[in-house]
């Protein structure tokens, strides 16, 4: 069964707002993996083993990918020796986190 996308990260995608985005907080910097490889990636990078429960949608260009925890928060986790008990916190909610997002182009 292929999983699908969480409803706030398809209707940012739906929106056309911009995939590369920056932050005020670290790590500074978001890009959207495109749509259509967001499954595809969630799986190369074994999440749901390495995090069960999260849900990957980014990277920070260094190392780390932005994903929604179980708990609905947005964290960021190392793409090497990915474990949630080292998540970084970077919004507690999804619409906290999307206002953050400033346009980088």
């Amino acid at each position: 069964m292929k999983p699908d996308l969480p409803s706030s990260i398809a209707a940012y995608y739906q929106s056309r707002k911009s995939l590369v985005c920056e932050l005020g907080v670290q790590p500074w910097l978001c890009e959207f993996w495109p749509e259509v490889e967001v499954i595809q990636n969630n799986a190369e990078y074994e999440v749901p083993i390495n995090a069960p429960g999260y849900f990957g949608f980014a990277t920070s260009g260094g190392g780390e990918m932005y994903a929604l925890s179980p708990l609905g928060k947005v964290v960021c986790l190392a793409f090497l020796g990915m474990s949630p008990h080292e998540e970084l916190v970077v919004a507690e909610s999804w619409s906290a986190f999307e206002g953050m997002l400033r346009d980088a182009l």
